[in-house]
């Protein structure tokens, strides 16, 4: 008979050695799911006790399927809540379809809960959320990545992931192919260097990686958080948390740039370095950044710092996205290497008549939960 309970902390090794043998997660290893289960919950400062961990399918005593159950601290109206991801939903292929959905309907039928999330770009998937009142939200905002080459000599590395964007194209892709393949070989030829500071001065500004967010890291995000109705917490307990939990340490990097006269901080840049295996090449992919003013002269000084570090993983390319018209602007001077994007973000507010809640404004964001604290695998 195959039933669905919630997780209990007896379940964390045994899920962590079960979900390494499935195919999706085929490439992780039961020291990283132990790994993932202490970020998700244990030093989630969100989670409490009363708060699921997530629920398992079970088949006498055989485990059958999971879906995790990740809390976090969301702004809603200005008032600080606790929303909930779905994370890692697998089952059995032998018992998908009602019992998959099962597991799904225990996630939505937490109570007091004012806002589900859910990531995912599988067409199927969306279906089922739709059917579930689910909204869509796509990222980033203008819909474009931004690329620079950071190593010449990973041709190889390059064509893959910028040309063939990882998978060989359909017939009806050729022409998009062409025309990246001439960004490419313009990029490679003629790339435009980033100059730290825009030019100023290089005691104007001090850019360096950081390994803490104080309080400054909160206060810079206010102008921004005024403008949402939905948004995640900036708070520093939240922002450590999600900054600094890699499953993999020194995989995801923090640059700060402060200014030198008062060591102020004047903007940042959260990367991830994307290295699918370990001979392989890697990509600095953008997370999450905060800017004062949108000042061009700090994400300048903020870019070439990255550009080295970039250069110290032996990174191929540098991977960036706009989160306003002024630095899309900028990054259209800059970089000859773009091509469109689009990330799914999935909200559902229960408590909300639907009518309403298209009136609402709802600031997704890349690093947010699931895909900010379980991005590696």
């Amino acid at each position: 008979m195959i039933t669905v309970r919630e997780v209990d902390e007896k379940d964390i090794i045994r899920l962590a050695e079960y979900l390494p043998a499935q195919l999706p997660f085929i490439r992780t290893t039961k020291d990283t799911w132990v790994r993932r289960f202490q970020i998700w919950w244990a030093s989630n400062p969100a989670f409490m006790a009363q708060i699921p961990r997530g629920w398992v399918l079970e088949n006498e005593t055989s485990l059958m399927g999971f879906i995790g159950n990740i809390p976090v601290k969301f702004l809603t109206s200005g008032e600080e809540k606790t929303a909930v991801a779905a994370v890692s939903w697998y089952v059995d292929p032998s018992v998908r379809g009602l019992f998959s959905i099962r597991l799904l309907n225990e996630f939505l039928k937490q109570k007091n809960t004012p806002l589900f999330l859910f990531n995912t770009d599988n067409k199927n998937l969306m279906k089922i959320l739709f059917k579930n009142k689910f909204k869509e939200y796509i990222l980033p905002r203008f819909q474009t990545q931004y690329f620079s080459i950071l190593n010449r000599t990973k041709v190889d590395y390059l064509l893959r992931e910028f040309l063939f964007c990882g998978s060989f194209p359909r017939l009806n892709e050729v022409s998009a192919l062409i025309s990246r393949l001439g960004l490419l070989m313009c990029a490679y030829l003629y790339q435009k260097p980033v100059i730290r500071g825009g030019g100023l001065p290089e005691k104007e500004y001090t850019t360096s990686l950081c390994t803490f967010c104080d309080d400054a890291f909160s206060r810079i995000w206010e102008p921004y958080l005024n403008s949402c109705d939905v948004t995640l917490s900036r708070d520093t307990k939240t922002l450590n948390w999600i900054y600094f939990s890699s499953i993999e340490p020194n995989k995801r990097v923090v640059i700060q740039c402060r200014r030198s006269p008062d060591n102020s901080l004047a903007g940042y840049m959260v990367f991830d370095i994307v290295r699918k295996k370990t001979s392989d090449g890697a990509k600095m992919e953008l997370m999450d950044l905060c800017l004062e003013n949108h000042d061009p002269q700090v994400l300048a000084s903020l870019l070439a710092f990255a550009i080295e570090i970039g250069k110290q993983y032996n990174a191929a390319l540098l991977e960036v996205w706009a989160d306003s018209q002024e630095t899309d602007m900028f990054f259209q001077r800059i970089f000859t290497l773009r091509m469109g994007a689009q990330q799914q973000n999935f909200f559902r507010f229960p408590d909300v008549p639907e009518i309403n809640s298209g009136s609402m404004t709802v600031c997704p964001s890349m690093i947010a939960p699931p895909r900010g604290i379980d991005h590696f695998f």
